[in-house]
């Protein structure tokens, strides 16, 4: 493995390396396409303003504040006050499913009670529902507005240590207790510069509009890859709100033009989204031939779906080179392998029969899975079976990585810190396997499916219900579960799409048809949901095991419908939160 060299000790360190910086910046872009520019220069006086307006409130070092902010300068301010100031930020996710705010609600308490918040951090918008998810905290003594953090003191600088956490991170699928990663200051800076040496601007003027960001930036994609790699390189970073994305994702396209950005990750889903629902008059004009960078990872990568966004774009000059398959974690800091830049995707169609742990991957007729790539520097890899011990090249098992940016566990949480961390090694709970010296991702250990002695990844079953009509596209779930006198049995959640007439006996019986014909199994179940039944983690992923939970304890049913009064009843409700909160602090 090759040495790093660091561009500092801690964050704050390479905050202040921006002092003089007014060239490169981050740049937000509205609903309406018009955008405002921050240099680095005044993000690292406003954070400063903030840390200072932190401190004269009693933050001491090591103290944990939570976020609650949308993608905005003040989450820049408050995100890097914190750090400034000496404490430990985490960004926590907003209350974006509306038909589910008590779920929401009681989650965002366990959160903030596992790191024991002292502040929290939100905007006047989001503040206004949030009552009910603070009240019976006890560490939480007071809850800012961003806005407020802009005026009065002198910012104090703080001695950090640099293995004491930059920030936390809460992994996004967990369900009863929630699990903080404690990522330092040294394993930050590691895992930057380890991207910096794989995501290399040709000249200045790429860096100058560098990267285009729509991902959440309470996730560690957009986190991370993004604001703390846009300061670390530096380059200038243009963001935009992931409710933009969502509900007009041609912007993201038109963006990427307009500043002739070469870098922009994505999940997966976005470019499949991106295919099917952006129109050929929303792209005129735009030129994607400086996108050199069109970074995939966060969740499986499904083959059809890259040459569907690929085909449909070319015209508008996106390369296939561009797409750029990747696989991290939050544990790991972000990233963990890439493939080469300006290298064509590698899909490889392996047969069935080896795909499960402790099989061996033969390249034939079956599933195609991409790569992606190789390890970081200073980043191993291996392949363990289940004695644990490294698996040969082309045998499924857990992929173990070693580094410098690993953590070293959850947030007081030791018993799900040692399922985790293994001396140096960290377990990263997916399966894998080696092919021509490439990495391929076969599944989630824990979401294996084992029918009559097989395993199956449940991917490949929710693969070959892409394209059903009367199924919303990517809202497919398959797991299993034992059955007395029947053994493990295969259970298919499905949501309907709400635009579609098909008879819903049809939908069903071309889901148990395809299931039999591409796998020769039968589905014991086959349920039809409303749209946005299933749970989702706070980075939008189908949450397989709660939603098996949900179903066999009656729960999983359709979201509130959300009008003009129910909304006024959840802020109702939020204030009498509040005043109970108030009460509860004097």
């Amino acid at each position: 493995m090759s040495a790093l060299t660091l561009k500092g000790a801690t964050l704050p360190e390479i905050l202040t390396n921006l002092e003089t910086c007014t060239r490169w910046g981050a740049r937000f872009v509205a609903p309406n396409e018009e955008a405002t520019f921050y240099p680095y220069q005044d993000v690292l006086r406003r954070a400063q303003k903030s840390a200072a307006a932190l401190q004269a409130r009693g933050l001491k070092r090591g103290d944990r504040v939570a976020l609650i902010l949308s993608t905005s300068i003040e989450f820049f301010d408050s995100l890097l006050g914190v750090q400034l100031a000496g404490g430990i930020p985490a960004a926590l996710y907003p209350p974006f499913r509306l038909g589910k705010l008590d779920e929401y609600f009681a989650r965002l308490r366990k959160m903030l009670a596992k790191i024991g918040a002292r502040f929290l951090i939100t905007e006047s918008r989001i503040r206004r529902l949030l009552g009910p998810g603070v009240v019976g905290v006890e560490s939480l003594e007071e809850v800012l507005e961003a806005k407020d953090l802009n005026g009065g003191g002198r910012w104090q600088p703080v001695d950090v240590d640099p293995d004491q956490p930059a920030f936390l991170q809460f992994s996004s699928g967990t369900t009863v207790e929630p699990k903080a990663v404690m990522i330092s200051h040294t394993n930050l800076l590691a895992n930057l510069t380890m991207m910096e040496r794989c995501l290399v601007y040709r000249d200045e003027s790429e860096i100058d509009n560098g990267c285009v960001c729509w991902l959440p930036l309470y996730h560690d994609m957009g986190l991370v890859g993004c604001v703390y790699l846009g300061m670390y390189y530096p380059g200038t970073v243009t963001y935009m709100g992931p409710d933009t994305f969502l509900a007009r994702p041609a912007i993201w396209l038109r963006t990427l033009s307009r500043y002739k950005s070469a870098i922009s990750p994505a999940p997966h889903f976005a470019y499949s989204l991106c295919a099917t629902k952006i129109k050929d008059e929303e792209m005129e004009g735009v030129d994607l031939s400086h996108w050199r960078a069109a970074l995939n990872g966060a969740e499986p990568i499904e083959p059809d779906g890259i040459r569907r966004f690929t085909e449909r774009f070319a015209r508008w000059g996106f390369k296939a080179t561009a797409l750029t398959p990747v696989f991290g974690l939050a544990e790991a800091g972000l990233g963990v392998s890439f493939t080469e830049l300006d290298d064509l995707p590698r899909f490889t169609e392996f047969s069935r029969e080896g795909l499960w742990n402790g099989g061996t991957a033969h390249a034939g007729p079956g599933r195609r899975i991409c790569s992606v790539g190789r390890a970081l520097p200073s980043v191993e890899i291996t392949i363990r079976d289940e004695q644990e011990q490294i698996a040969p090249d082309g045998q499924v098992g857990r992929i173990w990585i070693k580094g410098p940016s690993i953590t070293k566990g959850y947030w007081e949480s030791p018993e799900l810190t040692a399922n985790l961390v293994r001396g140096e090694w960290l377990d990263t709970g997916d399966l894998g396997f080696f092919h021509e010296g490439e990495l391929y991702i076969a599944g989630r250990a824990k979401d294996l499916i084992i029918i009559r002695g097989r395993n199956y990844a449940p991917q490949e079953m929710e693969e070959l219900l892409l394209d059903v009509e009367g199924v919303r596209k990517g809202c497919v779930v398959a797991v299993s579960t034992m059955v007395e006198g029947e053994g493990e049995q295969l259970i298919i959640l499905a949501e309907k799409d709400p635009r579609s007439k098909r008879p819903e006996a049809d939908v069903i019986g071309e889901i148990s048809h395809l299931l039999l014909a591409g796998l020769s199994l039968k589905p014991r179940d086959v349920e039809l949901l409303e749209a946005g039944t299933l749970p989702r983690t706070s980075s939008g992923k189908l949450r397989r095991s709660e939603a098996l939970r949900q179903f066999l304890a009656g729960e999983l049913v359709a979201p509130e419908k959300v009008n003009a009064l129910k909304l006024l009843f959840e802020v109702g409700k939020s204030q009498l939160a509040w005043a109970k909160f108030r009460a509860e602090k004097k």
